[in-house]
C-alpha cells in the first residue's frame, strides 16, 4: 500500500509537468512559441535525471534516491507554490523547472525498483505491479480536471499556486510514505 501512495504522489508530479508551458504562458508571459519551447525542453530532463538517479541507485537503495526525489519535488512545488516566480525572473524560473522535473523523474525512474527492496516475490511481481498500478495510476483521471478547474476558475499566477500547493501535498505525502517504507526494509 505504500507503493501505490508513493506513485501516485509521484504521477501527481508528473501530470503536473504538463502545464509548464501553460505557466510560461499564462504567468511568466512567454509568447506561444517560446511556452512550447519550455514544455519540450524539460523534457529532456527526462533521461538524463532516470539514468543519472538509476546509476546511483544501482549502488544504494533506490528507495533512498526516491525520497531524496520527493524532498526535491517538494522544494520545487513550494518554489510554484509561493507566487514567487512571476515575469522577468527567468533565470529562477528555469531554475525552479529544472528542481522540480528533476525531483519528479527522479521518483519515476525508480518506483518500481524498490519491489525487490520491498521483498515482493518474483512470482508475485506481475500482479503486485497491477494492483499498485490501479491505485497509482489514477491522477490519469483526476489530475487534469483538477488542474483545469483551478487554472480556469482563478486565471494567472493564483490558479497555478492553487495546483502547486496540491502538488506539495502530494510531495509531503509521498515523502513520508517513502520514509516509511524504508523504516520498513530496515
Amino acid at each position: 500500500w505504500l507503493l501505490m501512495i508513493i506513485i501516485l504522489c509521484a504521477y501527481y508530479g508528473y501530470k503536473v509537468t504538463d502545464i509548464y508551458s501553460l505557466y510560461a504562458s499564462d504567468v511568466m508571459k512567454y509568447n506561444e512559441i517560446e511556452s512550447a519551447n519550455v514544455g519540450s525542453l524539460q523534457l529532456y530532463l527526462r533521461p538524463i535525471a532516470c539514468i543519472l538517479f538509476g546509476f546511483l541507485a544501482d549502488h544504494s537503495k533506490s528507495i533512498i534516491w526516491i525520497t531524496i526525489g520527493f524532498i526535491i519535488m517538494l522544494f520545487g512545488s513550494i518554489l510554484f507554490a509561493s507566487g514567487i516566480i512571476k515575469p522577468n525572473q527567468n533565470m529562477f524560473f528555469f531554475i525552479s523547472i529544472i528542481v522540480l522535473a528533476v525531483g519528479t523523474y527522479a521518483i519515476r525512474a525508480l518506483y518500481f525498483a524498490v519491489m525487490q527492496e520491498g521483498k515482493i516475490s518474483l512470482t508475485l511481481t506481475g500482479t503486485a505491479v497491477g494492483i499498485i498500478s490501479l491505485t497509482g495510476y489514477t491522477p490519469d483521471i483526476f489530475a487534469g480536471p483538477l488542474m483545469g478547474y483551478y487554472l480556469d476558475r482563478f486565471p494567472g499566477l493564483l490558479g497555478h499556486q492553487y495546483v502547486f500547493i496540491y502538488l506539495v501535498g502530494f510531495s509531503v505525502v509521498g515523502l513520508l510514505c517513502a520514509l516509511r517504507f524504508a523504516r520498513i526494509i530496515r
